[in-house]
């Protein structure tokens, strides 16, 4: 859970028993069925950047066939979009000049309070290019963190998500240790 509490589901029938925990930072609403689907903020990776600037992204859940199951895929078009914060505010972070300025700077200041909100809309867009299953654009996301330490960072990435995400944190793990 992140932070300190989270959501309890349970079930009244057959019998009152317990189905599943959602993180208390999730939302619940209704998608264009009218079915009710959880939107879950997951944390990326620490120690990039302060907690107040932890990258985060959005997962879609849906409770079907008595299990809860991932369905952000359906929903990355739209995560994609002006409509979402999250993604209006990573367009204003990540401006070529912002991006070009990242590139240029050193290890010590890449991870400085002056470019905590860019590195962590850079690691949030890239964490929800894998949750959305765009691996090329989450490593590409990655490919542009400074050389001098890109290979740390894709290490750290890849450990944040080896649990859901194995294949591709392999990926990015080869490319870490090839430099």
């Amino acid at each position: 859970m992140h932070c300190c509490w989270a959501y309890n589901v349970f079930s009244l029938w057959p019998k009152p028993h317990k189905l599943f925990d959602v993180s208390g930072l999730s939302r619940f609403e209704k998608d264009w069925q009218g079915k009710v689907v959880i939107w879950e903020r997951d944390p990326g990776p620490y120690g990039l950047t302060s907690m107040a600037r932890q990258p985060f992204a959005e997962r879609v859940l849906r409770f079907r066939d008595g299990n809860i199951q991932d369905v952000t895929v359906d929903f990355c078009t739209r995560l994609w979009t002006d409509e979402n914060e999250d993604y209006r505010i990573e367009k204003q972070e990540l401006t070529p000049e912002n991006i070009q300025r990242l590139q240029s700077e050193n290890a010590a200041d890449v991870a400085s309070y002056a470019n905590e909100e860019m590195v962590s809309a850079l690691l949030s867009r890239a964490l929800q290019h894998v949750f959305c299953r765009e691996f090329d654009q989450a490593d590409a996301d990655l490919n542009l963190w400074p050389e001098g330490t890109r290979a740390k960072v894709k290490a750290e990435f890849a450990e944040s998500i080896k649990e859901r995400y194995r294949e591709f944190a392999e990926r990015l793990l080869k490319e870490a240790n090839s430099h």
